[in-house]
């Protein structure tokens, strides 16, 4: 046979239960002191990847060294002869103009010194 659970009225209303924890005022915040270092928590899972390719740029030019070359090498040293294209390549020249199609009198594109229309 299993037990129903029971519920103690104090005229009523329920029973009221005393809170085990303490009050707020005790509890801390978990991110002053969390973490497995005491720290506080990591900021997010990049920092875990971040930690592991350093060390395994680090690993890769220890074993490269030890081997008596150099890890890292750049793009000339890889392809010699090897152009590369421009970053950023316009392919004809921006000309700015100033606002010559304005009104020669007072400046604006749509007339305002009593001339009909459009500036011409």
């Amino acid at each position: 046979m299993i037990a129903q659970p029971t519920r103690q009225l104090i005229g009523n209303s329920p029973a009221r239960i005393s809170p085990r924890a303490g009050t707020i005022d005790d509890i801390r915040r978990e991110d002053d002191c969390g973490g497995d270092d005491g720290r506080g928590y990591e900021r997010d899972e990049t920092d875990r990847f971040h930690q592991l390719v350093d060390h395994l740029v680090a690993d890769g030019d220890d074993h490269a060294r030890a081997a008596g070359r150099r890890a890292r090498r750049t793009l000339t040293e890889m392809v010699p002869g090897y152009t590369r294209q421009p970053v950023l390549h316009l392919t004809r020249p921006l000309n700015f103009r100033a606002a010559d199609d304005a009104c020669v009198l007072c400046g604006y594109w749509t007339c305002r010194c009593g001339s009909a229309g459009v500036a011409r």
